[in-house]
């Protein structure tokens, strides 16, 4: 591992593989916290490395240390769950491969986070890591490899061990097994990430103009940092290269050009993504965003339905739709496509959202008030003042005076210096 004032989450990823390892080495880039003490503690064998903006420098350092046969490589925001030490130690002790892909599940809150051209899906596995966290968004990296000689790293940002392992003609190979990432939770880290990331990637795509990994680095970063332009350029270098449809790069134009606001030329890219892989359901869903902010409602809709029938926990789809609908004043109609959602993921906040402005669209308390009760039993830590205070209301008035009450300490604990909900403590105490 490399890690960096990571005291909040390293006795974690530690303790999850305690019992899987036989050494634990840990190069730290500059901790100011009690990271190395943590590290220590679980009996790490601590390494000291100035940072120099290189990744792979960093990481190969921690490699030089490893004196087992086999090298599984985590960052401080991951963990192992015990159901899969089994395959790991199967994977080294009876390998079919000196290296191996394995999936990484990147958890999120909310459904519409997405990493290059995957979406958040709905969390059903069978781990207990994780089994609080209702969306993941599934990866894969090489994490695990044989210490053959030569093992090392390549790229400053978003480093990889696969060349160093196919240059010698060895095999990389999958491996059915879990990395459970809990770092895009962090949103202050994430969003420093971004900009840093950005930096880096741009740094090295300036000093390797045509280099392939490179400006895809650039392209990913620049996406995440909302650097629209820069991605479009990175995207275009990137064709040049090699024209065959590569849909990541596809889809990223397109999503750039949507968030630029200009949809014609977006969906010309999400057509051209479509027509060669036809079932990619973020290209749908953004040329269904795009088609309804051009004013095609009907277009937008059907995308929508197709959407949802290849993915129908693609919870962006139904909120389109019921936005759709109560754009029509249709609201019984969005009512239900709402519920229909909430159905397969009762956890998502933005549903309930949802549902509270048709209610009040329509000056329908009473049901305001019972789809917040709803919400905030089914999502404790989601949501914002306005469901408590609908709640309470409700609960008053239904006759339930102590639980009204409750809600009301409740919202006050989750959101003390809203104005509002102090307003009805007062009126409802009097």
């Amino acid at each position: 591992m490399i890690v960096k004032n990571e005291e909040a989450a390293l006795a974690r990823c530690l303790e999850s593989v305690k019992a899987l390892v036989d050494e634990m080495i840990i190069v730290d880039t500059g901790s100011t916290d009690k990271t190395v003490d943590i590290a220590r503690g679980f009996g790490a064998e601590v390494h000291r490395f100035e940072w120099r903006d290189d990744f792979s420098a960093a990481r190969n350092e921690s490699l030089r240390y490893c004196k087992g046969d086999w090298a599984l490589i985590l960052d401080a925001d991951e963990a192992i769950d015990p159901l899969d030490y089994e395959k790991i130690r199967n994977a080294c002790i009876h390998p079919w491969a000196e290296a191996y892909l394995m999936l990484v599940h990147n958890y999120t809150l909310k459904a519409n986070l997405t990493l290059q051209d995957k979406r958040a899906v709905s969390n059903r596995s069978k781990y207990g890591e994780g089994k609080n966290m209702p969306f993941y968004v599934e990866s894969q990296t090489v994490r695990l490899a044989r210490m053959i000689d030569g093992l090392s790293y390549a790229g400053g940002i978003h480093e990889t061990l696969e060349s160093s392992v196919l240059s010698q003609g060895k095999t990389v190979a999958e491996l059915d097994a879990v990395i459970h990432h809990y770092g895009k939770l962090l949103k202050d880290r994430e969003e420093y990430k971004a900009k840093y990331y950005f930096m880096l990637a741009r740094r090295e795509a300036e000093k390797k103009p045509e280099n392939e990994t490179a400006l895809n680095n650039l392209l990913q970063q620049a996406l995440a940092a909302g650097q629209w332009e820069i991605a479009l350029d990175a995207a275009a270098a990137i064709t040049k290269l090699d024209v065959k449809i590569r849909p990541f790069v596809t889809y990223s134009s397109g999503y750039a050009l949507h968030a630029l606001g200009r949809h014609e030329e977006a969906i010309e890219y999400f057509d051209r993504l479509l027509n060669h892989e036809p079932g990619h359901v973020l290209a749908m869903l953004l040329k269904g965003f795009s088609c309804r902010a051009l004013g095609n409602v009907k277009l937008s809709r059907r995308l929508m339905m197709d959407v949802i029938k290849l993915e129908p926990a693609c919870l962006p789809a139904y909120g389109v739709l019921a936005e759709l609908e109560l754009g029509a004043n249709n609201f019984d109609s969005a009512r239900r496509i709402l519920l229909d959602a909430i159905k397969i993921v009762p956890g998502e906040p933005g549903l309930y959202d949802h549902l509270l402005k048709i209610e009040l669209a329509r000056n329908n308390q009473r049901q305001a008030g019972r789809d917040a009760m709803l919400g905030l039993e089914n999502c404790p830590n989601g949501g914002g003042s306005l469901w408590y205070r609908l709640a309470a209301v409700y609960l008053w008035e239904a006759g339930k005076r102590e639980k009204s009450k409750s809600i009301l300490d409740a919202g006050l604990k989750a959101f003390p210096d809203d104005p509002n909900l102090t307003r009805i403590r007062k009126l409802l105490a009097g």
